[in-house]
């Protein structure tokens, strides 16, 4: 039997850090050749929903412990992929921060990510996988990420964004 179990959100954020990772680590003793694909944001940024906010975004170079703990998982059982920078976009949204960006704004975006990732010394472990927050994404982003190199999406409209490109 083949199990993937998909978490979002994975961030040094207080209500979304890697504790989950001790019930995966439950998972992986039951079910030995289970995959979890971890998409972490990568410079969470809350700053509406009142109670989750915080002041500033949570670059993961900043979160040395969080990085460490991210990279000793055992790339047999998880993979690493990108959840957005922000996740939403900051004084408006928590959640779609690709929902209406134009292909260049994606672009930027991407390279925001890579660098984040790079210089918090992840860079080998995230795959080119994306989830957009809140699932949502619109044919500019999604064309931009597959020109990237970005294999794997889930969006909620997903025979839109493959009848536009």
């Amino acid at each position: 039997m083949k199990v993937n179990i998909s978490i979002d959100d994975v961030s040094p954020h207080r209500f979304s850090s890697t504790r989950v990772l001790e019930r995966c680590e439950e998972l992986v003793e039951t079910f030995p050749d289970i995959k979890i694909s971890l998409f972490i944001p990568v410079a969470y940024w809350r700053t509406k929903k009142p109670g989750t906010t915080t002041r500033i975004p949570l670059n993961l170079s900043n979160f040395p412990g969080f990085c460490e703990e991210i990279s000793e998982l055992d790339p047999k059982n998880y993979e690493i992929g990108f959840h957005g920078y922000y996740h939403g976009i900051p004084g408006r949204s928590d959640n779609d921060e690709f929902q209406h960006l134009t292909y260049d704004e994606t672009n930027r975006k991407v390279d925001l990510m890579m660098e984040e990732v790079e210089k918090c010394g992840l860079g080998s472990l995230f795959k080119k996988i994306f989830r957009p927050p809140a699932w949502r994404m619109n044919p500019d982003a999604f064309k931009c990420l597959s020109d990237r190199g970005f294999h794997t999406f889930a969006l909620t409209d997903v025979e839109h964004a493959m009848k536009t490109y």
